[in-house]
Order: structure tokens, then C-alpha cells, then sequence
């Protein structure tokens, strides 16, 4: 049994500085056991030396078989260069991050597993590294998987350099296993969350899900966003493309929970446009990562999703709508034609199907 550090750390208050000791052991190439919400894993950055060699040797394994990559956040996947067609989107979307794991292809056409842990211990410690984690459940081949720091220990028999325990996981079981490189989606294990995944898969199956997304975005999804929302959807409708194109509306600064404004509805009804139940929403990374365009409002919400996620700066078309809050129905009148206005000229862009 080799030397070996344990760092105790509590995901609701991360002390930064214990965190930050584990993630120089990453950089030194260290292996580290770390906790996920599904079971413990053994990993460390993926450009350390032999990271996959090493992890086999410890899990007593054949060489050959490949390891998971952990992210930490959304960017990683264009670290990784995975192709991300309409199905691979859907179940991420729904998913991640989450006791999912994925397997796609990357644009050289190999295939390659990917996990997205919600675990904000495993997130925090692989975005302070910097980069995805090689990682693979911290036990010998053949054991049941640990779901505490004290098992992944023993199972290992400390052949390890440093591990977090982050006590229990919040699953009693491995991840479920999908695989999406291929044109028929295939479970490949059920584990958490292994009903709902099903469904989803079910619906890849059919054909019986959105192919596209589109994402309004404004100030405080009460407005702005949820009209042009609902005109567009409305217009996808009338087009028959309802089933096969998304829309949602988010704010760069909303309350989620919250109902649009009433003249914001009323200009919309005014209109026999459907208004739903509408409820807003904060606008989060991974709402940008999931849209295949999206639609500013104006130049500050267009900074916001860029901020969040720079890659999205290339979909995203600023409308320059301005706010018309605490204004009179007539001017919220005026706000949604003017909505219209911009947004028709996209509309094939809008409707072509990949």
C-alpha cells in the first residue's frame, strides 16, 4: 500500500483551498478517487502520461478497453471534438448534468464514452484542472462499485494518490450507458435514472423528437421573450413543424417561476396566438449549449450568452427589440409586429431541417 492523501469536502460549502491541493495533484499527474452521484471513480486529467495504462493496471483489466470522459462543463465537449447531432443534443439536454453516460462519436469517427456528473464536487474539481478527466469507477474489475470514500479506499486497497470523500453518493447505483454513435440508439446498461432513459431512447426510435431548437432570449423572460416564443411557435404550427422544431424562451436576469406579463399575453391572444403556461426562467449554460439558434433581443442578452458560452456567439442573431415594460398595450402591440418583423426574414433558416 502506497502513501496516500484523503481530503474530506463538503459539496454544499467547497472549501477552495482543499479543493485547490487536489487539483495540483491532477497536474502533477496524480490519480485521484473523487465522487459523482452515482458511484465513486478513479481518474485524472486526460493529458497525463499513461492515464489509461495506469488505470487498467490498477482496475486489473485488460488493456485496451477505453475509459469515460468527465467533464466538468459544456465547453469540454469541443475540447473533445464530439459530433453533436440532433439525437446526442436531445439526450444531453434532458440528461446532462446528470447519472447519464453517453457514447458518440468525435469528428475523426472514433468512438468515445462521455459523463457529465451533476455532482458539483467532480464538476468543481475537473473545471479547476482545466480540462476532462479519464475516470472509471474506483474498484477492481468485478467488484460491486463503491458509493463511499471508505469502500472506493478498501476496494483499492490505497493504490491511489489522493481521493476526496465527499461522503455518500446520492445513487445507489453505476450510471445508465447509452450509445448514440450508431443510427439506432442502444442501452447499453441500465442504471440511474434508467426508466426515464428508456422513454427517451424509445422516442429516438421513433422518430418522435425535436430535430431543432431555437432560444429567445431578453432581460427577464416576461416580455420580449416569451412573445416572440409564442409567435414562433405558433408560426411552426401553422407550418406543420411543430413536432420536429423546439422553442424556448429564457432572461439574462428572470426569477424562474414567474407567469409573462399580462400585456404580454393579451397582445398574444389579441393576436389568437396560444399562450400557454408560460413560467419564466434564468438563462443557463446549458440552455445556450442546447440551441441551434438563438435570437437576442438585444445586444446585452447577446453578451450574456456569449459570456456563457463562446461558441454560441456564432448562432446567436441580435433583434434589437426594445423593452416595452411598465409601457401601454399599445406599445406591447407594437413590440410583438415589430418581433415579426425581424424574425420572418430567418424563418427558412429557421424551418431547415439538418
Amino acid at each position: 500500500m502506497k502513501p496516500h492523501v484523503i481530503v474530506k469536502l463538503d459539496a454544499r460549502h467547497l472549501d477552495a483551498a482543499r479543493l485547490g491541493e487536489v487539483a495540483d495533484a491532477c497536474r502533477d499527474n496524480k490519480l485521484v478517487v473523487f465522487p459523482t452521484e452515482t458511484v465513486y471513480g478513479i481518474g485524472g486529467r486526460m493529458t497525463a502520461p499513461a492515464i489509461e495504462e495506469r488505470l487498467c493496471e490498477i482496475k486489473g483489466r485488460p488493456q485496451g478497453k477505453p475509459f469515460a470522459y468527465h467533464l466538468g462543463d459544456w465547453e469540454m465537449l469541443e475540447t473533445l471534438q464530439v459530433q453533436v447531432t440532433p439525437a446526442f443534443r436531445f439526450m444531453a439536454r434532458h440528461f446532462w448534468p446528470g447519472p447519464v453516460t453517453f457514447v458518440a462519436q468525435n469528428r475523426s469517427g472514433q468512438k468515445i464514452g462521455l459523463r457529465f456528473p451533476s455532482n458539483k464536487i467532480a464538476c468543481a474539481l475537473i473545471n479547476e484542472v482545466g480540462e476532462p478527466f479519464v475516470a472509471t469507477s474506483a474498484n477492481k474489475s468485478g467488484q460491486t462499485s463503491p458509493h463511499t470514500a471508505h469502500q472506493a479506499a478498501e476496494f483499492l486497497d490505497g493504490l491511489f494518490d489522493h481521493m476526496i470523500d465527499g461522503g455518500k453518493t446520492e445513487f445507489a447505483s453505476d450510471s445508465t450507458v447509452v450509445d448514440l454513435a450508431g443510427a439506432v440508439p442502444v442501452i447499453v446498461r441500465k442504471g440511474a435514472q434508467g426508466a426515464e432513459v428508456e422513454k427517451a431512447v424509445d422516442k429516438l426510435k421513433a422518430g418522435n423528437f425535436p430535430l431543432k431548437r431555437i432560444l429567445m432570449v431578453c432581460t427577464g423572460n416576461s416580455c420580449r421573450s416569451p412573445m416572440a416564443e409564442g409567435w414562433l411557435r405558433h408560426e411552426l404550427h401553422k407550418k406543420g413543424l411543430s413536432a420536429q422544431i423546439e422553442v424556448a424562451s429564457c432572461g439574462i436576469s428572470a426569477r424562474d417561476g414567474l407567469p409573462a406579463s399580462f400585456e404580454a399575453e393579451f397582445a398574444l391572444r389579441n393576436r389568437e396566438i396560444p399562450t400557454g403556461q408560460h413560467r419564466s426562467r434564468a438563462i443557463r449554460k446549458g440552455d445556450v449549449w442546447g440551441a441551434d439558434l438563438i435570437f437576442a433581443m438585444g445586444p446585452q442578452h447577446a453578451d450574456e450568452v456569449a459570456r456563457l458560452l463562446a461558441a454560441a456567439k456564432e448562432r446567436t442573431v441580435v433583434l434589437n427589440v426594445p423593452d416595452p415594460i411598465g409601457m401601454g398595450m399599445n406599445v406591447y402591440e407594437a413590440t410583438l409586429a415589430e418581433i415579426e418583423t425581424k424574425l420572418k426574414p430567418y424563418m427558412n433558416e429557421i424551418t431547415k431541417l439538418p
